[in-house]
């Protein structure tokens, strides 16, 4: 076996002490008076096993369990190479536990185990309106606005609601997805346009001129980057919207759409006489923020007293209306938490099972290199080694 250059040096090295000090000792004897051969026999006599000290000293020197372990790797290598389809079984058969482990711990991971990407997430909640065997309904917008303004728990408060349109005037006609905001629902998130501005107070009401934020991704698509795409205008449902701001792409709430939302409008803009009927929803729900210090529970309480008085003070249309109040991270994951723990560990129970077929792989193996083992041991290899 070549060692390495520099365990090549170290070798030399020890051999030319080892040698040195053989030599100095039989001109000694010299000296002395005796004989070059009588000293140098002498001499190796009273030194003993120049072998023996040679590895005893190299030993001492801390490398050997390093030098052990690469020629086991080396050996472990030339075994493989020896048996490819052997090797490429047992390969196989862990990649394919490991890769199973792994893909499925990175989306557990994402979902479950990381803090969501906005500022203090803790303090954000989704808003529902809970009615009779109905815990988490859609919200009326008369109800919204009441709630924004009564309640004395949340920092900002703010609606969205899924929707689509279709978009013309940019190359072919194309259906996208969109979402209707309140103007508060980026800053409640803690995310800013990456070029424009956000909605303002005065864009969410009726009346005014339309505008639209679209997303990053929607921007490079459809508009291939253009950087003065702020400040035009694009058609949807053949109502022109003027782009006010970019949404980062890193962006994505959504709780029931599967694609992305591509743009955003002002809430408060849809001019659709049922939207503002208080006994009406249509598909809207809030999100808010909490102000700093203020618990869940405390929240509940408060949105109870506001609910309380909205159905005293609309019976017909709030009678059984309350609030219901879910932490962001809950509402996301939802039953999907307890669903993406169980695959875990069923693949988790996988990796074990392919662990298992190849210790079987390699004990079958090595019952036909007990013959091997047997030499080995017979010349000194311990059982630790013969293991590895």
């Amino acid at each position: 076996m070549r060692l390495p250059l520099w365990r090549r040096r170290q070798q030399d090295e020890l051999h030319a002490e080892l040698q040195s000090h053989l030599q100095m000792a039989a001109e000694e004897r010299i000296d002395r008076g005796e004989s070059p051969t009588e000293a140098a026999q002498a001499t190796r006599r009273e030194f003993g096993n120049v072998e023996l000290v040679h590895r005893t000293t190299h030993d001492q020197w801390g490398w050997l369990w390093l030098e052990e372990l690469l020629q086991d790797l080396r050996y472990g290598a030339r075994m493989l190479r020896k048996n490819p389809g052997f090797a490429a079984i047992a390969v196989l058969t862990l990649a394919l536990g490991i890769g199973a482990n792994t893909s499925l711990f990175f989306v557990v991971n994402g979902v479950i185990l990381n803090p969501l990407p906005f500022p203090n997430p803790e303090q954000l909640i989704t808003l529902y309106e809970s009615k009779l065997h109905f815990e988490d309904g859609a919200i009326s917008y008369p109800n919204f606005l009441d709630w924004q303004r009564d309640n004395r728990t949340f920092a900002s408060m703010a609606a969205f609601a899924p929707t689509s349109f279709s978009l013309t005037g940019v190359e072919e006609a194309d259906q996208v997805s969109a979402e209707r905001i309140s103007a508060e629902f980026f800053s409640t998130l803690g995310v800013k346009p990456m070029a424009g501005r956000d909605f303002t107070a005065e864009d969410d009401r009726l009346g005014v001129s339309p505008v639209a934020l679209i997303s990053e991704p929607f921007w490079r698509e459809k508009f291939g980057s253009a950087p003065e795409i702020v400040g035009r205008t694009i058609s949807l449902d053949g109502t022109s919207y003027l782009v006010v701001g970019i949404i980062p792409s890193n962006f994505n709430l959504r709780f029931w759409n599967f694609r992305a939302s591509e743009v955003y409008l002002p809430i408060g803009q849809w001019n659709f006489d049922l939207f503002r009927t208080r006994n009406t929803v249509f598909g809207m729900n809030a999100i808010g923020r909490l102000k700093p210090g203020v618990t869940l529970a405390q929240a509940r309480a408060d949105m109870a007293g506001v609910t309380s008085r909205l159905a005293a003070e609309y019976p017909e249309a709030d009678k059984g209306i309350g609030a219901s109040l879910i932490p962001l991270r809950a509402r996301i994951v939802k039953d999907v938490a307890s669903l993406l723990f169980l695959l875990l560990g069923a693949v988790g129970f996988v990796l074990l099972i392919a662990c298992v077929n190849v210790a079987n792989l390699f004990l079958a193996r090595s019952t036909g290199r007990s013959r091997e083992f047997a030499i080995k041991s017979a010349l000194g290899a311990g059982r630790t080694r013969i293991v590895r």
